[in-house]
C-alpha cells in the first residue's frame, strides 16, 4: 500500500491593510496604555481647569477610563486569550486616546500666538481658530476611517495594489519625494516669512497623526471581527 503523504497546511495569516507593516496584535494592549494614561491625566487635571462646558474634561475623561481599564485587563493573561476580540476593541479605544492627546498637542499649538501667553480651555474656547481646526481633523478622522475601511471590503482583501507594485517602486518613490518637498514648501515656508511656524506645526502634527493612526484604529477593529470568525487562530 502507498503512503499518503501528508501536507503540511500552512497556518492563515490574517489581512492587513497596506500602510501597515504587520497586523495589530495582542501585545499592543501591554504597551499603549501606559503610554497614553499619563497624557490623558496631564491634559485632563491641566487643561480641563475652568472647562465649564466640558469638550475637554469629557473626552480625556472617557480616555483615562479607557487606558486603567486596558492596563488592568492585560494583567489578567488568561482572559485577554479568552476574549481576544474584545482585547482588540480595547487596543481600538487606546489607539483612540493615543489619537486624542497627540491631536490635542496640535490644537494648541495652532491656537497658540508669538507672545506666548498660557493657553487653557477658555482661551482654546475664545480662539477663532478652534474651530478651523477640529472641524477640518474630525472631517480627516471620518474620512481615512473609511478610506482604511474599504481595503478591508473582502472584494478588496488580497489585491496587489499598483501603488505596491515592484514596478512602480522607484515612480512611487519619487512621486513621494516630490509631494514632500512640495507639501513642505508650501506648508512651512508662508509660517516661516510671517512668524507662524508653531501654528503650521500643530495643524502638520493632527493632519500626520489623523491619517496614520485610524489605520491602526481600523485594524484592531478588523482583528476584532476577524478573531470571532476564527477562534482557534495563532497568527493573532
Amino acid at each position: 500500500m502507498k503512503k499518503r503523504k501528508q501536507t503540511a497546511v500552512s497556518p492563515r495569516e490574517r489581512y492587513h491593510g497596506p500602510l501597515l507593516t504587520n497586523g495589530v496584535s495582542l501585545g499592543y494592549l501591554k504597551i499603549y496604555p501606559w503610554i497614553s494614561l499619563p497624557f490623558s491625566l496631564l491634559f485632563f487635571f491641566g487643561w480641563g481647569q475652568g472647562d465649564t462646558l466640558g469638550f475637554i474634561k469629557g473626552p480625556f475623561l472617557a480616555c483615562i477610563i479607557v487606558n486603567v481599564v486596558s492596563i488592568l485587563f492585560s494583567f489578567f493573561h488568561a482572559l485577554v486569550n479568552r476574549f481576544k476580540s474584545l482585547t482588540y476593541v480595547l487596543i481600538a479605544l487606546v489607539t483612540w486616546t493615543v489619537l486624542m492627546w497627540l491631536d490635542f498637542i496640535g490644537l494648541m499649538m495652532f491656537v497658540s500666538d508669538s507672545n506666548g501667553s498660557t493657553i487653557d480651555a477658555k482661551r482654546i474656547y475664545e480662539s477663532p481658530l478652534t474651530l478651523f481646526y477640529v472641524i477640518p481633523i474630525l472631517l480627516l478622522f471620518l474620512v481615512f476611517c473609511g478610506l482604511y475601511t474599504w481595503y478591508y471590503l473582502p472584494t478588496n482583501q488580497g489585491k496587489v495594489w499598483q501603488f505596491n507594485q515592484r514596478g512602480t517602486k522607484d515612480k512611487k518613490r519619487a512621486f513621494v519625494n516630490n509631494f514632500l518637498i512640495t507639501f513642505g514648501i508650501v506648508m512651512f515656508v508662508p509660517p516661516l516669512l510671517t512668524g507662524y511656524l508653531q501654528n503650521a506645526f500643530g495643524l502638520f502634527l493632527g493632519v500626520l497623526m489623523t491619517s496614520t493612526l485610524t489605520a491602526v484604529i481600523v485594524d484592531a477593529v478588523y482583528a476584532a471581527i476577524y478573531i470571532r470568525k476564527h477562534p482557534d487562530e495563532d497568527s493573532l
